[in-house]
């Protein structure tokens, strides 16, 4: 047995000798050295013509190296081991199929294989390239390798060729792999392979300012934006609204590739047109322009130039603004902001990018001048976009500009009474209420008017989106009490007189006492009464007596405790009747 074991090493020493490599990078029968792709061993499949070098260790630790080739049968020999199948088989699997019937012999010997050298077969390679026939391709190559060795006419299709392999025919969109690098359009050429290339299909044109503009092959249900991305997309230099699409009928689209490429969902589905068979997309420079969008009356492009032109009558030309112009007056020229469009959170997007923007709060800098607007500069090719009001208060009652107000977070009932023009000359400054609707529920917040303006945190409350601030009206009256027909309170009127209160009180009634008329009224703290005797005012003219009436003042008409000779028998009866009841029990 120790002798077989000399013996098979000898042979496998020869044997290496054979084959083994010769000089650096040479395989021996093998000119050059392997410059290719990096092989996959679980997916390469061997072939005739593969060469396999096969590493043992033995069991005395010296080492082996041999190189066999997959012979015209599909297998290699080793020897005094049996031919081994590996045709069809991944390096991987032949590896293990080798280790498996040389360890039978050396069972403690370490055994590996690598590649060397990929087998050479002919394909074919036939329609609109220019050099049709047979082509010498490695057992690694790829359609592109091919194309590459055939070269494409100008008339080629890229979209739709065609790989013929025994009953089957694969379909590859070649310019899929060309422009995004999905390899799956780049497959492994086998051998027998027919690679067909039709005539070019549907085509359109692209010019003008993109990365590559051309013509582009197209397949059903491609549209605008498909063969844009084809061409690499816009230049730097490219205009968003300056674009259109010209079709062989005469007709042409103006295109909105700002809505294509930032839009929401169903803008960009609308700015994505289906294209037509012949179809010319020419994509024009960006002039000096901002586009103001969103939430304004009139939005659209406006351009910028050094001094904006007038008509002959002295009206400025529309659509223009001069270099530098603030984000207030490009607004301002596109009809100002729609009621219900934020003035609170208005982008700046820069070159036209949504990701790459500044929010502007023009309240904060036009009406608190927290903010320099100088400083936000615009520059051609930006956009500003007015978004709608997403959160909201209403305010009513006694402020200057009652309505429904922008709720940006943090804010509270102080801000919103700021923009709201503060409250009215009439407006209570005790009490505001604050209403809110919670779990369906209507909840009402009382505050200090006063102290929520002064910014006093216990009143000057936190709002949400859906509050109602109510600012009620401040009542300022005059009492009128005692002996007038109509006693009641009187809303004052600075000026009014003391008898303009009692007309408005419907005068006195018969019982008055007019000479004891009191004015009640506090001053600084204290109650004082103004005695007032309306008959020298009214019988003698002495109008020093008619007062003027202060806010909350108290107007009280006495009864008169006797009035004429209706009054003395009255009380001379009331004394008789008395006098009859009490005599029988008295005994007078």
């Amino acid at each position: 047995m120790k002798r077989l074991g000399i013996i098979l090493i000898v042979a496998l020493f020869l044997f290496s000798n054979i084959f083994a490599q010769t000089g650096e990078g040479t395989v021996s029968g093998v000119e050059g050295i392997y410059f290719g792709k990096v092989i996959e061993p679980d997916k390469y499949v061997l072939g005739v013509g593969d060469i396999v070098r096969i590493y043992i260790i033995l069991e005395t630790g010296d080492p082996i190296s041999f190189n066999v080739t997959v012979s015209p049968t599909g297998s290699i020999n080793l020897p005094m081991v049996r031919a081994i199948k590996v045709s069809g088989l991944t390096l991987t699997e032949a590896t293990r199929e080798i280790s498996k019937q040389l360890l039978k012999l050396y069972p403690r010997s370490v055994i590996s294989t690598d590649l060397v050298y990929t087998r050479k077969f002919k394909i074919y390679v036939l329609g609109e390239v220019q050099n049709a026939g047979t082509h010498l391709v490695s057992a690694i190559s790829t359609l592109d390798d091919v194309i590459k060795l055939a070269g494409l006419k100008s008339s080629a299709s890229l979209r739709n060729i065609q790989i013929r392999r025994g009953n089957k025919i694969l379909e590859v969109d070649y310019l899929r792999f060309l422009k995004y690098g999905d390899v799956n359009q780049n497959p492994y050429i086998e051998e027998g392979d027919l690679i067909y290339v039709p005539l070019m299909g549907k085509s359109v044109k692209v010019l003008g300012q993109v990365k590559n503009p051309g013509i582009y092959e197209i397949k059903d249900g491609e549209k605008l934006k498909d063969v844009l991305d084809m061409a690499g997309g816009l230049k730097a230099q490219g205009s968003f609204f300056g674009a259109t699409l010209d079709r062989i009928d005469g007709t042409r689209i103006e295109l909105n590739l700002y809505d294509l490429y930032y839009g929401d969902e169903n803008k960009k589905e609308s700015a994505n047109i289906a294209l037509q068979s012949g179809d010319t997309i020419t994509v024009f420079p960006e002039i000096k322009r901002v586009y103001v969008l969103g939430f304004v009356k009139n939005p659209g492009p406006i351009q910028l130039v050094e001094e904006v032109k007038v008509t002959p009558e002295g009206i400025e030309v529309t659509g223009q603004a001069s270099m530098g112009a603030k984000i207030s007056e490009l607004i301002q020229k596109a009809g100002g902001i729609l009621p219900n469009g934020s003035l609170r959170n208005i982008e700046l997007r820069i070159k036209g990018d949504p990701n790459n923007k500044i929010i502007v709060d023009l309240y904060r800098i036009l009406v608190l001048g927290e903010e320099l607007e100088e400083e936000i500069k615009v520059n051609p090719g930006d956009v500003i976009y007015v978004p709608p009001i997403l959160r909201s208060v209403k305010v009513l009652g006694q402020v200057k500009i009652p309505g429904i107000y922008e709720l940006n977070p943090g804010d509270r009932i102080r801000d919103i009474l700021l923009k709201a023009g503060g409250i009215t000359e009439k407006a209570s400054r005790e009490s505001g209420e604050l209403e809110r609707i919670e779990n369906g529920k209507k909840l009402v917040y009382k505050f200090n008017v006063t102290n929520a303006i002064q910014g006093i945190e216990k009143d000057n409350l936190e709002l949400k989106d859906g509050d109602t601030i109510y600012i009620g009206e401040l009542r300022r009256l005059v009492y009128v009490l005692g002996q007038v027909n109509n006693p009641a309170a009187y809303e004052y009127r600075e000026g009014r007189k003391l008898t303009e209160y009692i007309s408005m009180a419907g005068g006195p009634k018969d019982r008055a006492d007019l000479s004891r008329v009191a004015v009640v009224r506090e001053v600084d703290g204290e109650t004082k009464v103004i005695p007032i005797n309306m008959n020298e005012i009214i019988n003698r003219g002495r109008s020093n007596l008619d007062i003027e009436i202060k806010e909350n003042d108290i107007i009280f008409v006495p009864e008169v405790f006797v009035k004429g000779w209706q009054d003395i028998v009255n009380i001379l009866s009331g004394i008789f009747y008395v006098y009859s009841l009490l005599k029988p029990i008295v005994g007078w």
